[in-house]
């Protein structure tokens, strides 16, 4: 009879085990680094205020950028982004779901969608998970492994993937990936290599990448000083380096 006993229990604790999904949790998105007058403004409230590194930046919040502003923020494990002057950003929903209070290899799932409705920003994602951007014309897949920069106005979005993939969905059309080195423009134009050809006649396309690509270069090393993500950063500027 107890030997039926403990088998029954551990049959039980085995099933419990398969079907357990982990605890999902809403998140806040973490406030790295500041320069310059970067506010932030409550779901689905019109008062701005100033944000600090103790902002809670989590779902419904719009965050606003001067034009000499910068803000660099951690959005969930592994999702990092550099918003520049004159943006702004809408956090739609950040969560994660893990095995209890474990972390590392027992998160489950990681979440993030956003929203830029004007302005630029950097974004480096590693790791596993769904990482969703919108704008005005278009959605971003991304990928894992990937760095990239979005650009943003009244008139286009323009997408530049530095490393790794992504999946750009221009409105009512089916997804189109970038990979690293290619770039964008919405609404019109195709999927197009970067030239990062210093030597090459000027252009604005091309300085433009080139800009780019040191401004990749200057958030990796600024991350890798931050010890709140020192090992991740670390990583990616290693593996980036043949690239970049």
């Amino acid at each position: 009879m107890h030997r039926a006993s403990l088998v029954l229990f551990l049959l039980c604790t085995l099933t419990l085990n398969g079907c357990w999904s982990g605890i999902t949790k809403e998140i806040a998105a973490t406030v790295l680094s500041l320069r310059g007058q970067v506010n932030c403004s409550p779901k689905e409230s019109t008062d701005f205020r100033a944000v600090d590194s103790k902002s809670k930046i989590g779902s419904g919040v719009t965050v606003r950028t001067s034009i000499d502003a910068q803000c660099d923020l951690s959005l969930v494990p592994g999702a990092l982004a550099r918003l520049s002057g004159d943006s702004e950003l809408k956090i739609e929903e950040l969560r994660i779901t893990k095995d209890g209070d474990e972390t590392g290899d027992a998160m489950r799932e990681r979440v993030a969608r956003i929203e830029l409705t004007r302005g630029g920003m950097i974004v480096l994602f590693e790791g596993f998970g769904r990482f969703t951007i919108k704008t005005r014309n278009a959605t971003l897949n991304v990928l894992p492994s990937c760095v990239f920069r979005l650009d943003v106005d009244q008139s286009r979005t323009r997408v530049t993937c530095i490393r790794g993939k992504l999946y750009l969905s221009p409105q009512e059309q089916e997804p189109v990936a970038i990979s690293g080195g290619q770039f964008r423009e919405l609404p019109s134009g195709s999927v197009r290599d970067c030239d990062f050809d210093r030597s090459a006649p000027r252009s604005y396309g091309r300085d433009e990448q080139v800009l780019e690509r040191l401004c990749v270069r200057r958030i990796l090393r600024a991350l890798a000083r931050d010890r709140r993500c020192h090992l991740l950063a670390h990583k990616v500027v290693s593996s980036a380096r043949a690239t970049l």
